[in-house]
């Protein structure tokens, strides 16, 4: 895209920015906290986490462990099965991130990288069960099914990026060489890793926070519910911001459909559709680590659109299996936003606030050690 064609959205948000400024600063307001909420406490102790056992040497030994089965059946590196592990259990974008790392230290293959990028993007299973299915539906049955309907409609995706993450090559021999650092700056590395990825996602969460309140206040989901009436009446919503806002940023479009009117299978459907669609906040996010691997976004939008497909399609046919004893009880309910966030946010401060602390004591440390010297 040309610079002046990418300046006119820009400038025409800045001078809306002026013109509407309450709901602009409401959106920056809601999407930080939506940021220490909900990304910090499902992200950190993932990302941290696979940073130290990264530094151990971990991908290495499971490699060695699990050769036969890669090198027979699978036929995919015991470093991308590693990748792809932590992406589910850490969620979006962790997995783009460690592919980004492994790739840039030659351990994986650009093919393998891209295939990894187009695969890795499963939601939180924290926020999945947690935040939807306890908090917002009030059932961690209803957490399971959208778990399982995520799971199940990434095997679509997995059968579509298998030639690129399949790996005919003999696996070398993986050599184990554990780290001479101290612990407490592996810990502090892995902090640092973490912290600052944290906080490019957060800013680009909140960024489109904003471009969504921006284009409600324009009228613009108006307008879309205007034009798709026919869809929004075959779904049965009450207007296009639930699906909207969650292809924009899908965490706001879970929180509203859950509070929409309809039957409770269509809006589980719809649900699962967005959580694994993951919205364009999502997508920028995993942009920003596609360098060098041949990335191609339509090629993603087309795979997100399938995992989404096939994720509201198990829901669909699957629901029955879950819920059936609970589809009457269920009513719309207000996203307990502010309760739940109170427990939540404080631990967000705390992971930052740490941060700080342990870089102030082992720099000082550092210089202590270096005048006596």
């Amino acid at each position: 895209m040309k610079p002046y064609l990418t300046m006119i959205p820009l400038l025409a948000g800045l001078i809306l920015l002026v013109i509407f400024p309450e709901p602009v600063i409401m959106a920056t307001r809601t999407g930080v906290l939506a940021w220490a909420d909900k990304v910090v406490p499902a992200l950190f102790p993932f990302l941290a986490l696979t940073g130290l056992l990264t530094a151990y040497q971990l991908p290495q030994m499971l490699g060695k462990a699990l050769m036969p089965l890669f090198k027979h059946l699978l036929k995919i590196s015991p470093v991308s099965f590693f990748i792809i592990l932590m992406s589910f259990m850490s969620g979006n974008p962790s997995g783009a991130r460690i592919a980004k790392e492994y790739f840039d230290e030659g351990a994986i293959s650009q093919r393998e990288f891209r295939g990894l990028l187009y695969f890795c993007n499963f939601a939180s299973p924290l926020f999945i069960i947690g935040t939807t299915g306890v908090v917002l539906y009030d059932s961690p049955r209803v957490g399971y099914l959208l778990l399982f309907a995520h799971l199940a409609g990434s095997l679509a995706v997995f059968l579509c990026c298998y030639p690129m993450l399949k790996n005919t090559q003999h696996a070398p021999v993986q050599t184990i060489r554990f780290p001479t650092l101290a612990f407490s700056e592996l810990l502090l590395k892995a902090i640092e890793t973490a912290t600052s990825t944290l906080v490019r996602i957060g800013g680009v969460i909140v960024f489109f926070y904003i471009v969504t309140a921006v284009l409600e206040t324009i009228r613009l989901y108006h307008l879309a519910g205007i034009i798709f009436a026919p869809l929004l009446g075959l779904l049965q919503l009450e207007n296009a911001s639930p699906l909207m806002s969650g292809l924009v940023e899908f965490t706001q479009g879970v929180f509203k459909m859950s509070s929409n009117g309809g039957p409770l299978h269509l809006r589980l459907a719809i649900t699962a559709f967005l959580i694994s669609f993951a919205g364009l906040s999502v997508h920028t996010q995993v942009l920003m680590f596609s360098k060098g691997s041949g990335f191609k976004y339509l090629q993603y939008v087309l795979f997100r659109t399938l995992h989404g497909w096939a994720s509201a399609l198990v829901v669909l046919f699957g629901w029955h299996f879950f819920l059936t004893d609970m589809a009457d009880v269920f009513m719309p309910m207000e996203p307990q936003i502010t309760a739940y966030a109170l427990t939540a946010i404080p631990f967000s401060i705390g992971i930052i606030g740490f941060y700080f602390l342990l870089a102030i004591f082992l720099r000082g440390k550092a210089m202590l050690t270096k005048h006596a010297q």
